[in-house]
């Protein structure tokens, strides 16, 4: 692997090169990323065209909307890929060769001169720096996901061994695409009653960016005007910004010169706008450029500048921001290659003194959610202020809808305070959640942990899940083992239990990841499984494609009185009805590392794909579709004896 790496590395000669200006190459990196964002798109919309073709031929077919983020697309190398892994690949790919040119602080005075640019060799690095990142998140796996290496000479194949990190991770990322558009499609609906009654964004709109003489300058429109991209991503920040960050998001910051994390994100809702308003003026001409074999001629395009001052300004006009604290948000979102910076987060690059770039694949449309927790840790928030936020949001959260349930009202009871119990005799047990339903009680140990996006973040993420289950197991065995004196202490609380209550650990975790995949046998589930269940009822939203008149709100119920809730319960949180179609969606997969040269290996990673959505819950019935059961364990173990 180091071999591999190490190849990469020698073959990265434009990044290297004496010969061409630090910010002609930057503008050629940038160039090349936007354009292939910009073929990106256009190639998701022709399959998400032919998915919807296909679709209409099944006469009476529903399907969720989420069913459609499960497309891929077809690349040159011969692998599908989903459209996100494609966006990502590019930003993580242009991320080598930028820091490669910025490593030396080299001056970006001057014009760039893109006719010395030779443009198959600047793809062919972004093909690289893809390479290397996937070589390098490969190495992590066989060091984190005890991935195993088949040594077959010119060709290596990986073989996966931990199939629990694979599984959980894969689930975990279909369902947060599924989240994210049902809380999307909610929201935006709720937003344009808002909107119509009078009510404003946070962030105003960008309209426009206009050149006088030599100044540039980013219109703003008026308080009221907005498009629907705005409001997209008003909805977007909302989603990100959990409902437990509340006053970590409003603290002025120190590390920030005084700023706080929520006027971070409004203004980076400003440079994501603006750079939409850039996207959509290169739009209008991307399709001329298609196959136009004068590539020198347009290319350079794709790599529209900002001048700093400019964007100072348009951010104290649409999110009040003065211009000393502008300048410092400016400077905070500009990739400059230092450690712990990175493209997603940082995604302006300085290509002239006073101007910069956006990349575009990661600044229009990326998981805000993680961004807030990056800029949380670049910002020095102690990330661990968050747990006991968490743990309250989460007891919170059952408190009222114990409280607001006709069905459970009377029969169930949570401690709202965080509970320390203390057995006669025996060690004392802080417990982040506990709950009751009839004569059931239910020990929840809260995770607060950052959403896994690399190999070394799914192997610590599940190893903080493993380590709650022992937690919640330990805690569970303290009250079993002193049964008499928790019901005299529960009692306190108005939990009334009998000598034969039952106790059933749980893992509450604050990402999408793990959900749905026991550890040591203990349920692992989020503030969404855990809420619908005590709501009684679970709604999907259905759709036909190309009928936008066919969208639907389905509901299923899960019990219709305490007794049944109190039954229901544990096989409910052990198997979560609503992510079996997100299990079923796993598959086995096979995709290709290509060589950096002649003389480098090939090799093939056998992981798991996954599928967003599928069939929704009130439709799996209708849908009549076969089960996969365990087909995951099966494809994996066939493919591990075959080699």
């Amino acid at each position: 692997m180091h071999e591999k790496l190490e190849a990469v590395r020698r073959e990265l000669t434009f990044s290297a090169s004496n010969k061409v200006s630090a910010t002609t190459k930057l503008r050629a990196f940038l160039a090349i990323a936007n354009n292939q964002f910009f073929a990106t798109s256009g190639e998701t919309k022709l399959a998400l065209e032919n998915f919807q073709a296909s679709r209409q031929e099944v006469s009476g077919t529903t399907y969720s909307l989420e069913d459609m983020a499960g497309v891929k697309v077809r690349l040159p190398g011969g692998a599908d890929w989903m459209p996100d892994e494609i966006i990502e690949s590019i930003v993580d790919g242009i991320e080598l060769p930028i820091k490669i040119v910025l490593q030396s602080n080299p001056s970006l005075a001057g014009s760039p001169r893109m006719n010395q640019v030779e443009w198959p060799e600047v793809a062919q690095e972004l093909n690289l720096g893809i390479l290397y990142c996937f070589a390098k998140d490969m190495w992590d796996d066989c060091l984190w996901n005890s991935y195993k290496m088949v040594d077959k000479g010119g060709i290596k194949i990986f073989l996966p061994q931990d199939l629990d990190a694979l599984n959980s991770y894969g689930i975990g990322t279909a369902r947060r695409a599924s989240l994210s558009i049902g809380f999307n499609m909610v929201a935006a609906e709720f937003q344009r009653g808002a909107l119509a009654e009078g009510g404003r964004l946070r962030v105003r709109e960008v309209c426009g960016i206009e050149r006088r003489d030599r100044r540039q300058f980013i219109k703003v429109a008026k308080h009221g005007v907005s498009t629907g991209l705005i409001e997209e991503l008003t909805v977007m920040r909302t989603y990100a910004a959990e409902p437990f960050y509340g006053e970590l998001l409003e603290e002025r910051l120190e590390s920030l010169s005084g700023l706080s994390l929520s006027q971070l994100i409004d203004a980076w809702t400003v440079i994501s706008r603006t750079a939409h308003v850039l996207v959509q003026a290169i739009g209008e001409r991307h399709l001329k450029n298609v196959g136009n074999d004068r590539v020198h001629t347009w290319m350079p395009e794709y790599a529209p500048t900002l001048q700093i001052d400019a964007l100072v300004e348009a951010l104290a006009a649409a999110t009040g921001l003065n211009r000393l604290e502008g300048r410092r948000v400016v400077d905070f979102f500009t990739f400059r290659g230092k450690a712990g910076q990175e493209i997603w987060a940082q995604p302006l690059v300085p290509v002239g003194p006073e101007t910069v770039a956006p990349v575009f694949a990661a600044v229009i449309s990326p998981n805000l959610r993680r961004l807030i927790d990056v800029w949380m840790r670049q910002a020095n928030v102690d990330l661990a202020r968050r747990g006991p936020l968490f743990e309250s949001h989460i007891r919170k959260v059952v408190a009222d809808a114990i409280q607001r349930s006709r069905t459970l009202a009377d029969a169930a009871a949570c401690i709202l305070d965080d509970y320390n119990f203390r057995p006669p005799g025996s060690r004392e047990e802080q417990i982040d959640l506990i709950f009751s339903i009839g004569n059931t009680v239910f020990v929840g140990e809260s995770k607060c942990i950052l959403e896994p996006t690399d190999a070394k973040g799914i192997a610590t993420h599940r190893l903080t899940v493993l380590g709650a289950a022992k937690q919640a197991l330990r805690k569970v065995k303290a009250i079993e083992d002193n049964r008499l004196a928790f019901i005299a202490d529960a009692h306190r609380f108005g939990m009334i239990l009998t000598e034969q209550f039952k106790v059933k650990p749980l893992v509450i975790v604050s990402t999408s990841t793990h959900v749905g995949v026991a550890a040591l046998e203990v349920p692992v589930i989020d503030q969404y499984i855990l809420g619908r269940f005590l709501d009684g009822e679970l709604e999907d939203i259905a759709y036909r494609p190309g009928d936008t008149a066919s969208l639907k709100r389905l509901k299923v119920r899960f019990h219709s009185t305490a007794a049944e809730a109190e039954e229901r319960a544990p096989d409910y949180f052990r198997s979560p009805p609503q992510m079996k179609r997100f299990i079923d969606g796993l598959h086995e997969r096979t995709v290709p590392m290509h060589p950096a040269n002649a003389s480098d290996w090939t090799g093939f990673v056998v992981t798991i794909g996954y599928r967003a959505g599928g069939v929704p819950l009130a439709l799996q019935e209708q849908a009549n579709l076969p089960t996969k059961s365990d087909t995951v364990k099966q494809l994996t173990h066939e493919n591990q004896s075959d080699h």
